[in-house]
């Protein structure tokens, strides 16, 4: 079971960013000095330190499967996008290329994190409170020697792309002028591209109608 939940990787995100990713076949990396959690961006930067790093950069994607966590939190109201990659595939691309790593992220006690040694510094990007633990993210990580670099493309495939999933939100006009926008992008014509059902699902309704009875 485990080995089916990782078999995919979830970018939740902008859907200017979406169409950057697919138009321009890249992944953008941020800096993380302006995440939300002040104790991973702390870690970012001990990172940098000693792995004697100019900047490190990110990109933070999730194993889990579909959430309204996810979507609340990690996109911008009805116009989210999530771009679900096959992770094996991506991994082999990203692999290849020079100062780029990913892993799963690990969630820790303080006091599991005391008990680890310094020669486990690598780990540094990849761990985080178990308060985290719900959102089972998986990350890419980029050290480069230039200093204050904000930003960093990674070029990739889109054979490594499962779908395209529209959020809960998006009204059915919307949705339908974007499949077409999405698939007049060269490369795009036969992604797959699907409307969350997560708020607003016939097939949950309907069970739900059965068991109330006649």
């Amino acid at each position: 079971m485990a080995r089916d939940l990782d078999k995919y990787v979830r970018r939740y995100t902008t859907l200017s960013s979406a169409l950057d990713t697919l138009a321009q076949k890249r992944l953008v990396l941020l800096s993380p000095s302006k995440w939300d959690d002040l104790n991973d961006v702390y870690f970012m930067e001990l990172y940098r330190s000693v792995s004697n790093a100019g900047s490190v950069l990110a990109l933070c994607c999730t194993l889990a499967t579909e959430t309204y966590h996810h979507w609340r939190v990690f996109t911008q109201g009805m116009e989210g996008i999530c771009l679900e990659f096959e992770r094996r595939p991506l991994e082999r691309q990203l692999s290849i290329l020079p100062g780029i790593e990913m892993r799963k992220v690990d969630y820790l006690k303080v006091g599991d994190l005391e008990t680890l040694h310094s020669r486990e510094a690598d780990r540094l990007p990849y761990v985080k409170r178990e308060g985290f633990s719900d959102e089972r993210e998986w990350r890419i990580v980029s050290t480069c020697a230039e200093s204050a670099v904000m930003a960093k493309s990674v070029a990739i495939e889109l054979t490594s792309l499962n779908r395209v999933l529209l959020n809960p939100w998006m009204p059915p006009s919307l949705a339908d002028n974007l499949r077409s926008l999405i698939r007049s992008i060269p490369g795009c014509e036969s992604i797959r591209i699907e409307a969350s059902r997560l708020t607003n699902s016939e097939r949950w309704k309907s069970a739900g109608k059965a068991l109330a009875g006649p």
